[in-house]
């Protein structure tokens, strides 16, 4: 009867070992998971940083077509005045 406790009280501490080996294992994992977490949000805070720049690159771009437009259709005028004066 001795002998049986006995066994099972190795079994359970056996158990538990395997547990907190277990524990340690996931413990690693989440570590792990978090540092690529924390990449993860660094590249989303620099995507974001390049796409305020994009925006403001477009921006400029609108603004110089819109500029060039107008000069275009001032030019145009301009040219239809001359060939009609002439």
């Amino acid at each position: 009867m001795e002998s049986k406790i006995i066994d099972m009280l190795l079994d359970l501490k056996s158990d538990i070992g395997e547990l907190k080996k277990g524990q340690t294992e996931i413990k690693g994992s989440v570590d792990k998971l978090d540092g690529r977490l924390c990449n993860v949000e660094d590249d989303i805070k620099d995507m974001k940083i390049e796409m305020s720049e994009i925006k403001s690159d477009i921006s400029q771009i609108k603004t110089t077509v819109n500029a060039l437009s107008d000069a275009l259709i001032t030019t145009s005028k301009e040219v239809k005045l001359l060939k009609s004066q002439h």
